[in-house]
């Protein structure tokens, strides 16, 4: 499903640091591999909107890069969430969940 853009935009950082969080350093396509399986599709990012977040989101000290060869011999870009990066997620995860509630209440969501 395609989602709007100004749902996505408040939910593209936590998506991403989580990932992170969850499976280490990445580089970028294997990050949209992850996090479309994770969310067994319902999220799916393009390099166009994936790099520039992980750009800002570097430029803000959330995460770090660096490069390295691949096995095919390939540089890779790889990233990794920091501890302020953690500190954001933990912030927006408890944000999120009251908010999650608040929307199922209003809406009578039911899992």
């Amino acid at each position: 499903m395609q989602f709007s853009k100004e749902i996505m935009k408040g939910a593209a950082e936590i998506i991403v640091l989580r990932t992170l969080k969850d499976d280490g350093e990445a580089y970028g396509y294997q990050l949209i591999k992850s996090i479309a399986s994770s969310s067994k599709n319902i999220f799916e990012f393009h390099e166009g909107t994936l790099y520039p977040l992980l750009y800002r989101l570097e430029s803000r000290g959330y995460v770090t890069s660096h490069k390295k060869e691949a096995p095919s011999g390939k540089e890779r870009r790889y990233y990794a969430i920091t501890k302020k990066g953690k500190g954001l997620l933990a912030e927006r995860e408890t944000e999120l969940g009251l908010f999650n509630k608040g929307m199922a209440k209003l809406f009578h969501f039911t899992s």
